[in-house]
């Protein structure tokens, strides 16, 4: 049996594919080494995923993993030992999350695949392999165009005052949330990335709204212009999109690439059903 992994900093995605080439799904949350110690990595391998899948640890024989975070070989390690710890008789792959975008969107085929979830980051993919990557710097230095890029300017928009006055009402009923709440998610706790993350669900509920739609298009453009527009031959390639804001703004995305002559291809929410397949062929 095979395990693959589409692992974002909020959740992962897995499928357990049996010797038949039925595909089970099962979700954990996010395993990134930078946010994670092995220990923790573990701990959300045993309890969340091997607890509850249909066969034992044994049984698994190979596991491909992709994950965000895993950018370097240090923290592919990481997350290496841990699955070889949870997975005694599996042989272990652990590649970037890139990566694995790339082989969900394109198969064999070049692209330029960009990853628009909690997280941003973008690559061009030559079929084989990401020979030029721009992005992935991580929430304070990058991410633009992300879940948790959106997410902060919403936050910032409501403690400006910047915000309409009925968008105001409805947040401050939603999140319960005053100034001295938000700054001790955001200042004193861990994770605070996915905690500004989760503010961008407040974009999706009021989509129509002139202000949501300016700060969407404001971010997503940022993201186009520092990412996608930097690759060479941008104009000449399709560009792909994964994740879980490129998919639910999707409509917002494809006007803003038609107006800088951006080809786009593939919008896909989970990449590891692609995977699957990818790794099936």
């Amino acid at each position: 049996m095979v395990l693959i992994a589409d692992s974002g900093s909020s959740k992962t995605g897995w499928r357990l594919v049996n010797d038949n080439g039925l595909a089970f799904p099962f979700h954990t949350e996010g395993l990134n080494p930078y946010y994670k110690t092995i220990e923790q990595l573990k701990a959300v391998l045993n309890n969340d995923l091997i607890a509850h899948l249909p066969c034992k640890a044994e049984a698994i024989d190979a596991i491909y993993f992709y994950g965000a975070g895993c950018s370097v070989p240090s923290k592919c390690e990481e997350v290496k030992t841990a699955l070889s710890a949870c997975f005694t008789n599996a042989t272990v792959s652990v590649e970037h999350d890139i990566l694995g975008a790339a082989r969900a969107c394109c198969g064999h085929e070049k692209g330029i695949v960009c990853i628009l979830g909690t997280g941003s980051n973008s690559c061009y993919y030559d079929g084989t392999n990401t020979t030029q990557t721009i992005g992935g710097l991580g929430f304070i230095l990058g991410d633009e165009g992300s879940g948790g890029h959106i997410g902060k300017s919403i936050v910032a928009a409501f403690l400006n005052k910047e915000m309409p006055e009925d968008l105001r009402t409805d947040f401050t009923n939603t999140y319960q949330m005053d100034r001295a709440a938000i700054d001790k998610k955001v200042y004193l706790e861990p994770n605070f990335n996915k905690f500004l993350g989760t503010f961008s669900m407040f974009a999706a509920k009021h989509i129509t709204h002139p202000f949501i739609q300016n700060l969407l298009k404001e971010c997503l453009d940022l993201f186009l212009v520092k990412h996608v527009c930097r690759y060479a031959d941008y104009k000449n390639t399709t560009v792909h999109f994964v994740g879980s804001v490129a998919y639910y703004y999707k409509e917002i995305l494809n006007e803003l690439c038609k107006n800088k002559g951006i080809k786009t291809g593939k919008f896909v929410l989970e990449p590891v059903e692609e995977l699957v397949l990818f790794h099936k062929t």
